[in-house]
């Protein structure tokens, strides 16, 4: 009887031993733990719950009180140059921690200084102006001057105002050196003696790029004899810039087309073919701007060389805010580089400079 019992106690005191011993691993803590009803997290369901939207709401709020609001005023979204320029400008304001608002003038200059206006109405702490006309944007500059707003003035050199005052720096591509350079180019190649006549494709002339790009070719052309230029408008478009050719070649016969935009490049290309003349191999194309269109086309032989022109200012025009905004001194105008590209380049620069 008494072996009976101690073997029942024994058996007991295995059991409980064994039941301890389960709950343990199931609980982790050596606690028994009633089953849990299963929650809705975002977790499971990818949906935040109204308490974790509002604190993402407020997150966001807090890290965007932080930034700076910028403006810019853009002349135009036309041609592949201003695109790639609006997606730069687009990048490198994220890149650099801006609250970026953009707008398009369509190249109206009304439409431009209403922009403008508007800009300041939702205060901005800065503004770029691509000014649509060099002197004719004078009432956007005024209206930031007025309500105490610093101003960028970009590609387009406003000639309207005074550095300091107007305005607080220019980032703009040296447009005379590219002229200069068009002309350096065609005196390489076609030389100083024999008489060349040089059709000019210009851009509209109230713009300073087109006026800063005529000036810098009939300068360093004025220094040789041998050289007669032709000018005429192709207002930055293709189909007039084919107009252009095809007007000219009927009372004149040209020896090299230079274009001030490969936006127009296209156009004087198609009119010299249809007046019989084949590009590169008997009239001379210079360019400036290189798209990889551009690019392109000097590879295949019908633009024979382009001087680059970087839509690409983005990276320098955000450098040069820190630095206001950081209280440093800025200088007057701050150039983008550029490289004269021809066939012996094109491949090497196609990444570099294409756009």
């Amino acid at each position: 009887m008494r072996k009976f019992m101690e073997k029942n106690f024994l058996a007991g005191l295995l059991a409980g031993v064994m039941l301890l011993s389960l709950s343990a691993c199931g609980g982790g803590s050596g606690e028994m733990k009633a089953p849990e009803t299963e929650k809705v997290t975002e977790e499971k369901t990818g949906t935040k719950t109204e308490t974790q939207a509002a604190e993402d709401a407020e997150t966001k709020a807090a890290e965007g009180a932080g930034k700076k609001k910028i403006g810019f005023a853009e002349c135009s979204y036309a041609g592949d140059w201003r695109v790639a320029e609006v997606e730069d400008i687009e990048a490198k304001a994220a890149e650099y921690g801006y609250e970026l608002i953009m707008t398009n003038a369509e190249d109206d200059v009304e439409k431009e200084i209403a922009d403008v206006e508007d800009l300041i109405a939702q205060g901005c702490d800065l503004i770029v102006i691509v000014p649509v006309d060099a002197e004719a944007a004078k009432p956007a500059f005024d209206a930031c001057k007025a309500a105490g707003i610093p101003v960028v003035d970009m590609d387009t050199q406003y000639t309207g105002g005074t550095w300091g005052e107007d305005f607080i720096t220019t980032i703009r591509s040296d447009q005379y050196a590219q002229g200069q350079a068009a002309a350096e180019w065609v005196i390489n190649t076609y030389g100083k003696e024999e008489a060349l006549t040089v059709l000019e494709i210009t851009g509209t002339m109230g713009r300073t790029d087109a006026q800063n790009r005529h000036n810098g070719f009939a300068d360093y052309m004025a220094e040789y004899d041998n050289i007669t230029i032709v000018s005429q408008s192709g207002d930055w478009d293709a189909a007039k810039a084919q107009n252009v050719v095809q007007n000219v070649c009927q009372t004149t016969d040209i020896d090299v087309v230079y274009s001030h935009s490969d936006g127009m490049t296209p156009g004087a290309i198609l009119g010299l073919k249809q007046v019989g003349l084949k590009p590169t191999e008997e009239i001379g194309v210079v360019t400036v701007d290189c798209s990889y269109a551009t690019l392109d086309s000097i590879i295949a032989g019908e633009i024979t060389a382009a001087i680059t022109c970087t839509p690409r200012g983005g990276d320098l025009l955000f450098r040069t805010i820190d630095k206001y905004f950081a209280g440093e001194t800025l200088e007057e105008t701050y150039l983008v580089p550029m490289n004269t590209v021809t066939l012996e380049n094109a491949e090497a620069l196609y990444d570099q400079e294409g756009f």
